[in-house]
């Protein structure tokens, strides 16, 4: 498991690019590849700066060095450049520390810690939250009690921002970086993300980064890209073909919109019950995380249209700092309420035990999924 991290500043430091200069900044973690013997680091500079390397080793003096690219994009009339980093032959479930930049250029001295190797006895965190759609403030608080939890990597499950500009993403970042330099992210697209390069251009995910899977310990992760039925059906086949060659002990799906939800705002999202869910029945799929309604909701498992012991549970995280939304309730609903709030999973042999908590740090909720 990851260190705590400590003496971190969780204040909003808004930061323009004019102000970040030649320093790294918007630094963040991610995968593209095993979690186990990769890490990718992304940041930001001036767009002068063109060197993208990151030196890293079991202690600051390093020892490793390893060369990436840049990329530039304008966004209203600013040119934006972005560099990335992949690290591999990493050792699994080891904590390293790295700077990124270039010679005259570093970042402070950050640490990560690469995901253990399966074993009957692993244990870890991980936190889910979403839609934070502008509200800084909240989000900045909502890391920071996050980090405290000791997780090993962050879901979002999409609406980083209000309009996807390149502006939102700064003000974003600023909020997130001092999490996200040392605890990777990974997201699904949302609505709110409409598609634009910024997106993409801004972070690293696996496959084609609108939707893919990859195995932590004994879960398998799967992310969906749910923004439109287009979209949906597309990936059925897919979805298929992935869940069918799955054996791992747990399938957690993540995707933007819900499936079942009582949310007053928008409901149920008929596409997804039309062309997801059966497989997710089909192929024993756990839990499936979804922002879009703004609020938090947990549903009873359920399966065929009706609660059931042996079905999905389905739990929406939309209060990462968007507006709320008037919760409500429905037959599926176990739990509801309109709050801002974040999720920790302690994954653990034979059983998953969900905490979810508000901006005080209060339990508003928790259950525990079990296997024999």
């Amino acid at each position: 498991m990851r260190r705590v991290l400590s003496g971190m500043f969780f204040a909003i430091v808004l930061v323009s690019p004019a102000l970040a200069g030649e320093s790294p900044w918007a630094i963040h973690l991610s995968w593209q590849h095993d979690p186990t013997t990769t890490m990718t680091i992304m940041w930001r500079t001036d767009p002068g700066i063109t060197e993208s390397v990151v030196e890293y080793g079991p202690t600051p003096e390093y020892r490793e060095g390893t060369t990436g690219s840049s990329h530039t994009y304008t966004y209203a009339g600013e040119e934006v450049r972005w560099h990335i980093v992949e690290l591999g032959d990493l050792s699994p479930g080891t904590t390293y520390h790295y700077r990124c930049g270039a010679p005259g250029h570093w970042s402070p001295d950050h640490v990560f810690t690469t995901a253990p190797e399966d074993s009957p006895r692993l244990t870890y965190k991980f936190a889910v939250m979403g839609d934070s759609r502008g509200g800084y403030e909240v989000l900045g608080t909502l890391l920071g009690l996050v980090a405290q939890e000791g997780v090993d990597f962050i879901i979002f499950t999409g609406d980083l921002t209000d309009g996807g500009s390149q502006y939102e993403y700064d003000r974003w970042f600023a909020a997130a970086e001092s999490v996200f330099s040392e605890i990777p992210l990974i997201s699904v697209h949302g609505n709110h993300e409409a598609m634009l390069p910024t997106y993409f251009e801004e972070f690293a995910f696996p496959g084609n980064e609108k939707w893919f899977s990859f195995d932590y310990g004994p879960v398998h992760f799967v992310f969906l890209l749910s923004i439109s039925e287009a979209y949906v059906t597309e990936q059925r086949p897919w979805l298929l073909a992935d869940l069918r060659q799955n054996r791992s002990p747990w399938t957690i799906v993540v995707a933007h919109k819900p499936a079942f939800s009582a949310d007053e705002s928008h409901g149920p999202t008929r596409y997804v019950l039309d062309h997801w869910v059966d497989i997710f029945e089909r192929y024993g799929v756990d839990l499936y995380f979804n922002g879009h309604a703004h609020d938090y909701e947990r549903t009873w498992p359920i399966k065929r249209g009706r609660i059931d012991q042996e079905g999905v549970v389905y739990v929406t995280t939309g209060g990462a700092g968007a507006p709320l939304h008037r919760n409500g309730r429905d037959w599926w609903t176990a739990v509801s309420a309109g709050v801002h709030h974040y999720i920790v999973v302690q994954v653990r042999p034979h059983q998953l035990r969900v905490v979810v908590k508000d901006l005080q740090g209060e339990t508003i909720d928790r259950f525990i999924l079990s296997k024999p």
